[in-house]
């Protein structure tokens, strides 16, 4: 039976992510039903926000201070309600076919001191500040024999998850690795056990080639729109030159990577009217007992526009409405 050229035009494609190996599925038409707005605004006096005036809610003293010429610009503090906790990291339990262990690691909250203000309003140099208290932190915390990985993210709005409008990001120390952390650096490992080069890196490099998902780049960061978004306008940017690890990167590195940083906030703010969105940071885990250098450490930022439905729910399949292109093309004028 011989094939056929299909003259009709698909109404959808599905597009395979090169790491994780998860299929996406692009559904233009869906975007017809959809009007993109911005995130609700949630209001909170300074009378009343836990974050304004630390000490008279309780909240433990700072681990890190960043100073500005009236008062303090940044706070690192330990979470009043934290995921994790002091205790024994060796134990395992077993029962049966189950397994589990304490719940031991760091949870802190990196605050900034400006009530009203959102990182599409902080200037490069702010947000060159915002990197270095993570990283100082970072290379704190992972001198702590309990702690496998750290994980830096930061939820904007409520439908991302974030409860206290004042700006802020968290840290969370764990004693293992978390699946999606592990899914992405196994796919990593993979590739470079084949091909012996890192997957990211050819990525970019196919990226330059295309000129169709690359929306911003400077000397040592550059912006991209995967090709395969699990959501839509999702976001990621890389230091152009391959390292694995977030925090040995140097200070000017830091300073490119936050203008990056800047352009992906500002272009949220104004041409996708301030949507919620979550960032965080992908890097090798902490410790030097294994050898990470196949990966290519990177910022993911993904906008929140919808609720996820059954269909991602039941089968793990993400649905966009956006092609990447379209939301390079938006993203980069």
């Amino acid at each position: 039976m011989t094939s056929k050229k299909f003259k009709v035009k698909p109404i959808s494609e599905l597009r395979q992510d090169p790491v994780f190996g998860d299929w996406v599925l692009l559904a233009p038409l869906r975007g017809k039903r959809h009007e993109f707005k911005g995130r609700v605004k949630v209001k909170l006096p300074k009378n009343k926000c836990p974050f304004d005036n630390l000490s008279k809610f309780g909240n433990l003293p700072p681990v890190l201070v960043y100073p500005a010429k009236r008062g303090w610009f940044l706070q690192v503090i330990p979470n009043k309600y934290p995921a994790v906790g002091h205790g024994e990291c060796s134990l395992i339990f077993k029962n049966g076919i189950y397994k589990s262990r304490l719940g031991v690691g760091f949870h802190e909250i990196v605050i900034l001191r400006d009530h009203d203000r959102y990182l599409a309003q902080y200037s490069v140099l702010e947000i060159k500040k915002i990197l270095m208290a993570y990283r100082e932190r970072y290379l704190s915390l992972t001198k702590d024999k309990c702690v496998k990985y750290i994980s830096i993210f930061h939820n904007h709005g409520k439908e991302a998850g974030s409860t206290v409008p004042h700006l802020h990001s968290q840290i969370l120390a764990l004693p293992i690795v978390p699946p999606d952390v592990s899914h992405s650096i196994n796919g990593s490992r993979r590739y470079y056990h084949e091909y012996k080069k890192c997957i990211h890196c050819e990525m970019l490099r196919q990226e330059a080639k295309d000129k169709k998902r690359i929306i911003y780049e400077n000397n040592d960061a550059i912006v991209v729109i995967p090709f395969a978004s699990k959501v839509n306008f999702e976001t990621r940017i890389f230091p152009k030159k391959h390292s694995a690890y977030f925090e040995r990167m140097s200070d000017s590195e830091l300073l490119s990577f936050a203008d990056a940083m800047r352009f992906v906030f500002f272009g949220l703010y104004k041409k996708l009217k301030d949507p919620a969105f979550n960032f965080f940071i992908h890097t090798a885990p902490s410790g030097k007992n294994h050898d990470y250098n196949h990966y290519h450490w990177h910022m993911e930022i993904l906008p929140k526009f919808e609720t996820t439905g059954s269909v991602e729910l039941g089968t793990g399949l993400s649905i966009i409405s956006i092609t990447p292109e379209e939301a390079a093309k938006i993203l980069s004028k």
